[in-house]
């Protein structure tokens, strides 16, 4: 009888495991699909199904598992401890629930990797369709980089206008290099290293093939770095392992590898050459490096303003604009650099609890890679194991990302900030017992292992208290977009009654009331269109006062009514938040002369 009930509870435990892997990939994917989830209300399907993968994780909780690295652990508390708090008391919240948001979500994955999904055939598994999707991508991206007229699959989904650059389901093309420079070298880590069996090796090198492809059509420089820094050290790793196997195998595998690097370089070199539009992205690095350039000035300027605990979370984006240089002039949203844009929000303590978190993983992945690797090697003389091939896989993707980071912001953007949670969570626990530990009791408390339930029940009340006005508001921006003015105000209006906290729904139904107005003939008509617009844009300042955007549609609107006088002040307020913006200046300039035109003419 004992024995039947142990039997079904390991079936039940089993099921519940394969049901929240099966789940983890679909978040993965549905965030990714989703425009990598770049506005919150994108991301919050993949954010809701991640709640059900943290509530069913409960149901592990007894379950025997290898312990993770406590260290690790430790140093995600410290970091992403004070990210939430810093978060929460940032001087823009409609802003800093991006990043609690991503934070949240990321801790999920992270803790129910290192503590419930230890298996190896589980995560590799769940790299399988991670890389099957990124065929997905792939196309989509060919398609974009054929025709370079911004072909997104999912209508109501667009992208900037990158040209010729494949960009997948992504927004932009250093995202999509982002996730597929970390499947690509964890396919290349399954082939050479795993017990998989040779079919579906060859599946997965073909698909791995596709995604340096992949990579190639981006034209991502910062995508090109990064791969070059994993291979790297994947060949490093691989060098040590084979030398663990003896002189011969080092020479025969060392070689075939060589070989095969050199072939894929080789062939890299030449369909860049082959394309006029890669020649020329790859020629024009430079130029692009003198614009990061002064993208990174702004934000050490920025930390200087609070160099121990930073400006608070999204601020990049207002002091970007007010320490911009003058030849500067695109919106710097993001400091195209992850460290100095952490630094610059989030101040000292947040660069120092950051590289204590990426330290203690780096230092416990590199000890592992010896025990899984050339200690194993040398011990049992077999050269394949899936956890080695994990390992090997994980300390090269945080590799890529390290140097990815220096010149763009994948850190950013939540759906790549849930497949390195992923990446993190293998190496704080490599599946297998410590030769110092046992698997983890399987009636003990565990804190850790409560965590995800606990992130999880916070997440879904994130997203129930904040869904609503995201959804209205997103109507109300679309509809505005299509210059359906009529529609948007009442979506905004919506939105207002869920969120009354956010600028961006009062933006939208101040920007619909000023169409609105534009569209009238009668000019009393149109005065009240334009009047009506000026409480939604002063709330709109009024919660967001660092932002220029609400003081010069104050001032725009103001010029529309003729009142000169009103507006005058919001110039010079627009000019103090950028005071480089060229265009700031001809608004100013375009106000001066109207307000003249009015003064100077005919009366009667």
């Amino acid at each position: 009888m004992n024995a039947r009930l142990t039997r079904n509870e390991s079936l039940f435990e089993r099921g519940l495991e394969i049901l929240a892997a099966a789940l983890l990939v679909v978040a993965l994917l549905a965030i990714q699909a989703l425009i990598g989830g770049t506005r919150l209300l994108f991301a919050m399907p993949a954010y809701g199904i991640l709640v059900i993968v943290g509530v069913l994780s409960l149901g592990l909780f007894r379950a025997a598992r290898p312990a993770p690295h406590r260290v690790c652990l430790w140093s995600v508390a410290l970091f992403f401890g004070y990210i939430l708090w810093r978060a929460l008391f940032s001087p823009v919240p409609y802003l800093a629930r991006l990043d609690i948001s991503s934070v949240l979500a990321g801790l999920i994955v992270y803790f129910v990797t290192s503590c419930i999904l230890t298996s190896a055939k589980i995560r590799m598994s769940i790299f399988a369709g991670l890389l099957a999707a990124a065929l997905g991508h792939v196309l989509v991206g060919a398609i974009q980089f054929r025709s370079g007229n911004n072909f997104m699959p999912i209508s109501f989904l667009h992208r900037f206008d990158y040209g010729f650059r494949a960009s997948g389901f992504y927004v932009c093309p250093n995202h999509l290099a982002g996730l597929l420079e970390v499947l690509g070298i964890f396919g290349l880590s399954i082939v050479c290293w795993s017990r998989w069996p040779v079919w579906a090796k060859l599946l997965i090198g073909y698909t791995t093939a596709v995604c340096y492809l992949g990579v190639l059509l981006t034209a991502s420089r910062g995508g090109y770095l990064s791969v070059a820094t994993s291979w790297l050290v994947f060949g490093i790793l691989s060098l040590k392992i084979l030398r663990a196997a003896g002189a011969k195998s080092a020479i025969r595998l060392g070689g075939a590898g060589l070989i095969v690097g050199l072939l894929a370089i080789t062939a890299s070199v030449m369909l860049i050459r082959q394309s006029d539009s890669l020649s020329e992205r790859t020629r024009s690095a430079i130029s692009d490096r003198t614009f990061r350039l002064y993208l990174w000035q702004a934000a050490i300027e920025q930390w200087k303003l609070s160099p121990v605990i930073g400006t608070g979370s999204r601020t990049y984006l207002f002091y970007g604009r007010k320490f911009r240089a003058p030849s500067m002039q695109l919106d710097p949203i993001y400091a195209h650099n992850d460290y100095l844009q952490l630094l610059a929000e989030y101040g000292l303590i947040g660069a120092a609890t950051f590289f204590i978190f990426f330290g203690m993983h780096w230092r416990r992945g590199w000890i592992d890679a010896g025990r899984l690797g050339a200690k194993r090697v040398a011990i049992s003389h077999r050269l394949v194991s899936n956890s080695m091939a994990l390992n090997v896989g994980a300390l090269s993707a945080m590799a890529a990302y390290a140097a990815h980071s220096i010149v763009d912001f994948n850190l950013h953007i939540p759906a790549n900030v849930l497949l390195l949670a992923f990446v993190f969570g293998i190496i704080a626990n490599p599946g297998v017992a410590h030769e110092v530990s046992l698997p983890m009791p399987a009636g003990g408390f565990s804190f850790w292992r409560a965590l995800p339930f606990a992130l999880a029940v916070t997440l879904g009340l994130q997203i129930w208290r904040l869904a609503p006005g995201e959804y209205y508001g997103e109507q109300a921006r679309t509809a505005l977009r299509d210059y359906r003015f009529l529609s948007a105000t009442p979506f905004a209006l919506e939105a207002l009654k869920y969120d009354h906290k956010n600028p961006l729904p009062y933006y939208y139904l101040g920007r619909a009331r000023v169409l609105g107005g534009d569209y009238q003939r009668d000019d009393k008509a149109r005065i009240s269109f334009y009047e009506a617009a000026l409480p939604a844009f002063g709330r709109a300042r009024e919660l967001a006062p660092l932002d220029k955007t609400y003081a010069l549609e104050l001032a725009f609107t103001f010029d529309a009514l003729k009142r000169f006088p009103e507006a005058e002040w919001l110039y010079y307020e627009a000019h103090r938040l950028d005071p480089r913006s060229t265009s700031t200046a001809e608004y100013y300039r375009a106000h001066l002369v109207q307000w003249k035109g009015v003064e100077t003419a005919p009366k009667g």
